[in-house]
């Protein structure tokens, strides 16, 4: 099936992701995880925003704080498209990202987990 750049689908209007993210795959923070939670700045001018970054920004306004993967989900975007967006958001000040903690487990620790789950 091929799309036009806008076309009705199911009721919504379909835009390209490429559009939306001006042509960019990346994210231009390095440290943004898929998990990394974010809440709007309150000291931001979100009246200059339009469009997805809008939706977004109200979005995670109306959740505190949100992880970007959740913001994909809820707003129906693609992955990548909505991580593009979120890092242009934090990238100007209007979204604020919390660090993603990193966590390392042990081969030895996944082995004792998986034999408890076994013996259940």
């Amino acid at each position: 099936m091929e799309f036009d750049d806008e076309e009705d689908v199911v009721g919504q209007t379909v835009v390209r992701s490429f559009l939306v993210t001006g042509g960019r795959t990346r994210s231009e923070v390095q440290n943004l995880q898929f998990e990394t939670l974010v809440e709007l700045n309150r000291s931001a001018d979100v009246q200059k925003l339009q469009f997805e970054k809008l939706d977004i920004a109200r979005h995670v306004n109306a959740q505190m704080s949100i992880s970007v993967a959740e913001i994909a989900a809820e707003l129906q975007l693609p992955m990548l498209t909505a991580h593009v967006l979120v890092s242009d958001l934090v990238s100007d000040d209007v979204l604020i990202a919390h660090s993603t903690a990193t966590s390392e487990i042990d081969l030895s620790s996944l082995t004792d987990i998986r034999a408890a789950i076994l013996s259940l």
